[in-house]
């Protein structure tokens, strides 16, 4: 079982033929229906099922879709280790929810760089699922988000305090009609339900982060965001607070991988604490 066979067994099961997995690493067909062949013999079970649609995963592919990601993965990242300059002592892999990437969490990255010049750093954005798994299975050693998998191999701390707003990008009075459900962490979703006692009736549920107010701005529908997040906009008026709805917390949190040299990751943690990340402009006025 090669590098090689792994990273066409996840093309196919990406692309969902083996043709589309030629194409992708850019080899024959008849070259992925033998690797596959050798890696279904290696492992002792058939990993797909095939017709003249394509192919899908069967039971044994979807448990070995996992592990054989963390495998392409974890040695994608020592090759990258292996090949650091020497001047290079220690490395750092970090990740962010990508409603926290901003000007000021790059500004940050920036300064870190030149605090820690011996230090090399890969980083992130993702999903807060995709952040919690990654700093799971050791691919993360530090990331920050609203929405911690909570560890007792982990260290957490709050980041900053933001709270999630209702705002739309219609009339702020006529919102309900356009209400939409924004996915968060299952607890906030849980008490704004229980708080507006609305049922939405755009038939529609958001799982896009930031990119969220973007639809809400687009086509003038309410939901809730993170202050933080949408404070440019509320500036600009291209969303619009609704007046009179609750407010609910929503901390963003820093989590680390307790295995990281202790000393690196205090001046880490204290540097990303004194960004002061929950900054914005116009902040006092929203």
């Amino acid at each position: 079982m090669d590098l090689t066979t792994l990273r066409t067994f996840l093309a196919a099961a990406e692309t969902g033929s083996f043709a589309g997995a030629a194409r992708r690493v850019n080899a024959s067909p008849s070259s992925v229906t033998e690797r596959i062949k050798q890696l279904e013999h290696h492992v002792g079970a058939r990993l797909f099922d095939r017709d003249k649609r394509g192919c899908r995963l069967t039971s044994a592919g979807r448990k070995f879709l996992a592990p054989a990601t963390q495998a392409v993965r974890a040695i994608d990242i020592a090759r990258h280790e292996v090949a650091l300059p020497d001047r290079f002592t220690q490395s750092i892999s970090f990740g962010a929810q990508y409603a926290l990437w901003d000007d000021r969490l790059l500004e940050w990255l920036a300064q870190a760089r030149v605090d820690h010049p011996e230090t090399a750093w890969r980083v992130a954005s993702g999903a807060s699922a995709r952040l919690n798994r990654d700093l799971a299975e050791g691919f993360l050693d530090i990331a920050a988000l609203y929405d911690p998998v909570f560890r007792r191999d982990f260290g957490s701390e709050i980041l900053f305090d933001d709270e999630l707003i209702l705002v739309t990008g219609g009339d702020p009075d006529r919102w309900r009609e356009s209400y939409v459900r924004i996915e968060w962490r299952q607890e906030a979703g849980a008490e704004i339900a229980s708080r507006l006692d609305i049922t939405p009736q755009s038939g529609l549920i958001l799982d896009l982060g930031a990119r969220s107010a973007d639809w809400l701005k687009s086509h003038a529908m309410a939901g809730f965001m993170p202050r933080r997040s949408v404070a440019k906009s509320l500036l600009d008026g291209s969303l619009k607070i609704v007046a009179n709805a609750p407010a609910f917390p929503f901390p963003a949190y820093i989590c680390w991988n307790r295995s990281l040299e202790p000393a690196l990751l205090a001046q880490i943690v204290m540097s990303l604490k004194g960004a002061k990340l929950d900054r914005y402009p116009g902040k006092a006025g929203l």
